[in-house]
């Protein structure tokens, strides 16, 4: 049984989605842009066995959580890293996995280095946080600083059927038999108002410079102290494989994951292959 809490923080409410059976823990952050909770984790949540007590949370602006107003700039990821860190000591979190998709992953990863203390292993997805400059930087800084297109988009998705099918084809989903009628519904659900759409903005405009991405952490990399495995999608088109085999260079007990035919949402086409992962953490480590 998949239980809610709201935890109240200075930033807003944030929706906690928990099923707390095992001593095994877990923390599972999401991505950008049209995600929550339900949409990146619902199969995990539903594949980890009873040994395990699996928490995520909604970041705000997304999902059952308050809306992020004006959530944007240099405060973003600190912003975040904070309410990870709140949801971990309201639920007494300790030697426990942290697992983060996209910009969920750039969120564990800060949070890991500000807050190693508890962290059994680090898990990052397809993950930002790792990658210099955004694929066509310049460009792409100024069409999300200088242009609201991001929300027409998303408006695109939550009104046309074959465009929100496309989209999850394009960058989310490899094997598009696992593109359900199903999930398309959800992800057009997540793009009515304009929620989803400011959110991604808000993300977008919070993580590059002219020049570089942000959050850029690799040089910092090499001080994260626990044990640290990548999962990347095989044909991810968001994120660079090279950029994933550099950053996990910088750590010499690091360890990539290639999930073969997945791309973005890699977790959510192959859950068991996920569950399996964290399981050998506890085995392993």
């Amino acid at each position: 049984m998949i239980g809610k809490e709201l935890i109240k923080t200075q930033y807003g409410n944030i929706a906690v989605y928990k099923k707390e059976n095992g001593a095994k823990k877990v923390l599972l952050l999401h991505g950008a842009g049209c995600d929550s909770t339900k949409l990146s984790w619902k199969e995990v949540f539903h594949t980890f066995t009873d040994e395990f007590s699996v928490y995520a949370f909604d970041f705000l602006g997304y999902g059952c959580s308050d809306k992020a107003n004006n959530l944007v700039g240099e405060k973003f990821y600190d912003t975040h890293i904070a309410c990870v860190k709140k949801v971990v000591e309201h639920f007494g979190l300790s030697d426990f996995v942290l697992a983060g998709l996209s910009m969920g992953g750039a969120v564990a990863i800060g949070f890991a280095l500000d807050y190693p203390e508890n962290i059994k292993a680090l898990i990052p997805i397809d993950t930002w946080g790792i990658s210099e400059k955004m694929p066509f930087h310049r460009f792409s800084y100024w069409y999300v600083n200088r242009t609201d297109l991001t929300l027409a988009q998303y408006r695109l998705f939550a009104k046309y059927r074959l465009l929100a099918r496309w989209s999850i084809s394009y960058a989310l989903i490899g094997n598009k038999k696992r593109i359900s009628d199903s999930m398309v519904d959800e992800v057009m659900q997540s793009c009515v108002g304009d929620m989803a759409g400011k959110s991604m903005l808000n993300y977008q405009r919070s993580s590059a410079d002219k020049y570089q991405a942000k959050p850029y952490y690799f040089n910092r990399l090499k001080d994260l102290n626990m044990p640290v495995i990548y999962i990347i999608g095989e044909k991810d088109p968001l994120v660079p494989l090279d950029d994933i085999y550099k950053a996990a260079h910088e750590n010499p007990g690091s360890k990539v994951k290639v999930f073969k035919g997945c791309k973005h949402w890699s977790v959510k086409e192959q859950p068991k292959k996920f569950c399996k992962i964290v399981e050998s953490v506890f085995s392993d480590f």
